[in-house]
């Protein structure tokens, strides 16, 4: 609707981004000062109607490709255990062929682990309602954080990175936009990429880097997952 508004009717298209960004700025001011678990459930309830209440990026047609290479990866690095936070709603993520022993997810939001627990918890898998910018985490081989640090202000980044870190865990494999030349400070439930090579953060080179092959209007964006060693990571 999109790319046939702003093909066939540039004028009426031009409207409707500026109610877009009127939309989002009303919303942003509304959650300024709401506290973290707030935040991230008022967008879980708006997006409780779609394939997966995590959002578009977390469809099984977005994550055709990381599906295939996850498994991939973590066999190379003999990964036996992880933590997946945040974990949204499993959608895509039960359908990874993944060969460990124990599987942490976390989420902010109580409904989002309620129903996880009751539809995908086992003998392998648990699922906590954690805040990742300041609760313990258990030390394992992968961190696993997609499409979170995006949503992020650059403290609570930096607060979950030395989170991840205080964990004692091996890996970090999270999401990173590697074109992106200067990264943009938001509020906390806004979003917009973010390169963890360039400041605040100054990663090292990622170990390794999956291209998701991740598009949005019609056009393929850099989004990427990369991986890097907690250890080599100093914020």
């Amino acid at each position: 609707m999109k790319q046939y508004l702003k093909e066939k009717s540039p004028f009426i298209f031009g409207i409707y981004r500026r109610i877009c960004r009127l939309r989002t700025e009303l919303y942003l001011h509304k959650i300024r000062k709401w506290p973290l678990h707030k935040v991230f459930e008022d967008a879980y309830r708006g997006m409780v109607h779609l394939e997966s209440a995590s959002g578009s990026g977390s469809t099984l047609k977005a994550t055709e490709k990381i599906r295939q290479e996850i498994p991939i990866l973590f066999g190379q690095l003999r990964i036996r255990s992880m933590v997946d936070a945040p974990c949204g709603d499993f959608n895509w993520m039960k359908e990874v062929a993944l060969t460990i022993e124990q599987y942490y997810g976390f989420d902010i939001v109580p409904e989002l682990i309620q129903k996880n627990n009751k539809n995908h918890c086992n003998s392998i898998r648990k699922f906590m309602i954690i805040d990742i910018t300041k609760d313990e985490l258990p030390e394992v081989d992968m961190v696993f954080c997609r499409d979170c640090l995006v949503h992020l202000s650059f403290d609570n980044i930096i607060s979950v990175i030395r989170n991840f870190k205080k964990s004692g865990s091996t890996y970090l494999l999270t999401t990173t936009f590697p074109n992106i030349k200067k990264n943009k400070n938001i509020i906390t439930g806004d979003w917009r990429p973010i390169n963890l090579e360039q400041s605040p953060f100054n990663f090292p080179k990622p170990l390794d880097l999956i291209d998701e092959h991740y598009w949005e209007d019609s056009k393929k964006t850099d989004k990427s997952i990369g991986l890097w060693r907690l250890d080599d990571i100093i914020v």
